[in-house]
């Protein structure tokens, strides 16, 4: 039997996958969403589930509400019904406030983690005038120690590194992220 919201759940799909910055189609890139939802809704979904969802397997199985508002809220909306009626100021102003303005919105020592794919995490701390220190990483090039300036965090997109110094070489910009963008968090001091 055809789920009755099959096209809605086709287009769920779709945003979940630019949301993750790329197509989902191979047991590793299924495992990769699995990990980036619970990151960032908490919420665990098997992978087995996704793959049924997105047909990689055969099931006659429809996805409970709660799978799906899951994938909803992974894609920027509240749940499936704000996303099946497409509210779209909703998710508009999900994008919106989704935003660190540095000078603004960070005072000296915070500090903000920050991740992108393939499971890449850096925990930077703010120095004060758009410049930030490296204190952890994981997976990526920026080491700790490595200092950048950077005026503006948007949370989905790309994320520009100016005046990287790294490993005591000259300064250079940096690109975290080009593909599906970063994903913030401001941590608790």
């Amino acid at each position: 039997m055809v789920h009755p919201q099959a096209e809605k759940i086709a287009d769920l799909r779709q945003a979940v996958e630019q949301r993750l910055g790329r197509s989902v189609n191979t047991p590793t890139e299924f495992k990769r969403l699995c990990e980036d939802i619970k990151r960032l809704t908490d919420v665990v979904i098997s992978q087995s589930t996704l793959m049924r969802i997105w047909g990689y397997v055969n099931s006659s199985a429809k996805p409970s509400d709660t799978i799906l508002n899951a994938l909803a809220v992974y894609a920027g909306y509240t749940d499936f019904m704000s996303f099946a009626t497409h509210d779209d100021q909703e998710a508009s102003s999900d994008v919106l406030g989704s935003r660190i303005s540095v000078r603004d919105d960070l005072s000296v020592r915070d500090r903000v983690q920050l991740a992108w794919q393939p499971g890449r995490i850096c925990l930077v701390r703010y120095l004060g005038d758009e410049q930030f220190v490296v204190e952890q990483s994981q997976a990526t090039r920026l080491q700790p120690g490595d200092t950048f300036s950077c005026a503006l965090i948007i949370e989905g997109e790309p994320l520009y590194l100016d005046q990287l110094v790294h490993s005591g070489n000259a300064p250079k910009a940096y690109v975290c992220g080009k593909r599906g963008g970063i994903h913030f968090k401001i941590m608790n001091n």
